[in-house]
């Protein structure tokens, strides 16, 4: 008897001690599936009407859907904070046009790296679709094996110009959006959807006015899935879809029509990113890995125009849904906990069994606990920035705005129905000197470095001065729109199949 209790000492021992990677067994695959500028609003389990989701909806049916989660308002903030776990204030990312470039740019090397930690943790490691963080997944600090990468829409570093040379159509810009579509241009534009500029791997891909960049996104990622199945090893897959920012260009139509493409509009985009999503689950049930792997689906931002860039919550909330193997989401339901995107971080690596570096400080949370069954798991309070120094914050019952507004929230999660305080009392008196004590621990950045860059400089002049700047104005225009009315505006056009 002593010798099979020695035994069983020895081998828990050895368990203890061998690297997090071996423990593969122990490990579920892990998709984040992050969604390009999309509102809740667009999506019928959110409360959209006008537009059919029936596989997003099902996977927050048969998951975890969080009715009040937050990512920053803008694209490079909220994609650095996911790959680091920390605000802009220590990662260096506070918007898309202002970055402290010193610190920003370190990060594949100075940091653990969200692909890194997975690749230490025994995984393999793919990114898919678009980057939109510093240098490029070609960079072997970052961690990742394998890649499929959108040469377009800020595509990444290290863009050959022998791959430029290929496309002579306009590349995408906010300003020239009316110019840039590859099915309507005789010039050749570095699209993301038809006709795509993909680079994969190192080598600049062929395509032709046929191939759809989205489908071919979802046959890599789910090739990489099957081929890190095969080697029975778990796999870290991040879908970086750039469904569905803008421009809204035609989708490829869905299901046997005689026609390949639709309208364009957001509605279509909308259509074809939960097209995207129910394959991506059905194939991981074909192949018998849905069980085996969680996943996360948000978006990085809310939609153009109906809250991307506004300083205020309506610039900060996202849709959020984590679903799948039952060993790891082990309840399904709506939650009003709170969470922002800096939560991923820690998350991921207590799903993969990853040990933190003590140097590398951490703003996130573990959902894990909430994953498996504590319901009451929250964090006391969520923070989200445009630029540094429009600061958003809120708790369960209140949030503060860039503005210094505070709002009254309520158990829907929607901030197009929460209600400004008009008039203070004692709940609110003490909800806005928690959050104002919150945000004080929560530095905004240096003047001087701002100074550097003139246009974000005047904006902090003027909201120092208490004046507003337009991304306060804009949120408040938005508010005062209606969320309803926003979503039914003419230039979004509908899906139509003709």
């Amino acid at each position: 008897m002593r010798k099979i209790k020695n035994q069983i000492m020895l081998a828990a021992l050895a368990l203890t001690l061998m690297p997090v990677g071996l423990q593969a067994t122990q490990q579920p695959n892990i998709i984040l599936f992050l969604v390009d500028d999309c509102s809740t609003h667009e999506l019928g389990c959110y409360g959209n009407t006008m537009v059919s989701t029936p596989n997003i909806d099902a996977l927050a049916e048969g998951g975890i859907k969080f009715k009040t989660a937050w990512a920053t308002p803008l694209c490079v903030s909220s994609r650095a904070a996911i790959m680091s776990g920390q605000y802009g204030f220590r990662n260096g990312a506070l918007g898309n046009s202002y970055i402290e470039t010193k610190t920003y740019d370190a990060m594949p090397r100075e940091k653990m790296t969200l692909f890194r930690a997975m690749k230490e943790s025994g995984y393999e490691t793919f990114h898919g679709g678009k980057w939109h963080l510093p240098t490029s997944p070609a960079d072997s600090d970052w961690g990742v094996d394998e890649y499929f990468l959108y040469g377009s829409l800020i595509g990444g570093d290290g863009l050959k110009q022998e791959w430029i040379k290929e496309y002579s159509g306009p590349w995408w810009y906010w300003w020239n959006a009316n110019q840039f579509s590859p099915t309507h241009k005789e010039l050749h534009s570095p699209s993301a959807t038809w006709h795509p500029m993909v680079i994969e791997n190192g080598r600049l891909r062929s395509t032709g006015p046929d191939d759809f960049g989205p489908e071919m996104l979802g046959d890599a990622a789910l090739d990489f899935a099957q081929r890190s199945k095969n080697t029975e090893k778990p796999f870290f897959i991040y879908y970086s879809a750039h469904l569905t920012h803008f421009p809204w260009t035609e989708m490829k139509a869905p299901g046997n029509h005689e026609v390949t493409k639709t309208e364009p509009g957001m509605v279509s985009s909308v259509q074809y990113l939960d097209t995207a999503v129910g394959r991506l689950v059905n194939e991981l049930k074909a192949m018998g890995e849905y069980e085996n792997t969680v996943i996360f689906f948000m978006a990085d931002n809310p939609t153009y125009g109906i809250g991307k860039g506004a300083a205020s919550e309506i610039g900060a909330h996202i849709p959020f849904i984590v679903a799948g193997g039952s060993k790891w989401v082990k309840w399904h339901g709506e939650t009003g906990s709170l969470t922002d995107c800096v939560d991923l971080y820690p998350t991921l690596l207590e799903l993969a069994g990853h040990r933190a570096l003590p140097s590398q400080v951490l703003d996130g949370q573990s959902l894990v606990p909430l994953l498996e069954g504590d319901r009451a798991h929250s964090r006391e309070w969520i923070f989200s920035y445009v630029l540094g120094f429009h600061r958003m914050i809120r708790n369960r019952d209140y949030s503060l705005d860039a503005q210094g507004q505070l709002w009254r929230c309520n158990p829907s999660g929607n901030p197009f129905t929460f209600k400004k305080v008009e008039t203070d009392n004692e709940a609110s008196r003490n909800a806005r000197m928690e959050l104002e004590s919150r945000l004080e621990h929560l530095p905004i950045p240096d003047e001087d470095r701002l100074k550097k860059a003139p246009n974000v400089y005047k904006q902090y002049v003027e909201a120092m001065a208490g004046q507003l700047t337009w991304r306060q104005k804009q949120a408040d225009e938005l508010y005062q729109t209606g969320v309803q009315h926003l979503l039914n505006r003419p230039g979004r056009l509908k899906y139509e199949i003709k």
